[in-house]
């Protein structure tokens, strides 16, 4: 991208202000895994990666530790179009689920948009020591569930799961949500 992701402004707001807001309605505690100061105004509590160099299963990990609820949506901040209907979604299909995912038709489950019981943290502890560091991985070493997003959901939108890596990425933006 040539800048630091988080201070892209987007639809009128930085990137990472996008999914923020979206938690805020939702979450009691927020916690903010982060080695970069751009978002250092955010008046939620900044974790460190207990173990860096591993990726956004060091950044789950860590905030996990440091939650003080059982039930956590995680969410990257790089995602800006996902929203509130989804993660009530996903809540609702938690029955004794550790690990509640959405999933695109024909995609892979989205590890960095979910709800994750603290319950994980063993296993998560488990795939570092192995050195396994695929997020997706999880799905088959705890009580997951796949929820597939279709088109008559309420939280449907066609690039949902728009990850903001680089400058065509910004052209996906729907209509509306235009870069400044």
């Amino acid at each position: 991208m040539g800048v630091e992701k988080g201070t892209l402004v987007i639809g009128g707001a930085l990137l990472y202000q996008h999914p923020l807001k979206v938690l805020e309605g939702l979450c009691d505690e927020i916690l903010i895994s982060s080695y970069s100061d751009s978002i250092s105004r955010v008046p939620h509590r900044k974790v460190c990666d207990e173990i860096k160099g591993i990726g956004p299963l060091g950044g789950i990990f860590s905030c996990l530790k440091q939650s003080s609820s059982d039930l956590n949506l995680v969410l990257s901040y790089d995602l800006p179009l996902v929203n509130e209907s989804l993660f009530r979604l996903l809540i609702s299909e938690r029955d004794r689920y550790d690990l509640v995912l959405p999933a695109m038709p024909g995609k892979q489950a989205e590890p960095l948009c979910g709800l994750y019981h603290k319950n994980v943290l063993e296993v998560i502890g488990q795939m570092i020591r192995q050195k396994d560091y695929k997020v997706n991985h999880l799905l088959d070493r705890c009580p997951s569930r796949v929820v597939p997003i279709t088109r008559d959901m309420k939280c449907w939108q066609t690039d949902l799961f728009l990850n903001i890596n680089s400058k065509e990425d910004l052209q996906r933006l729907p209509p509306g949500f235009k870069t400044d």
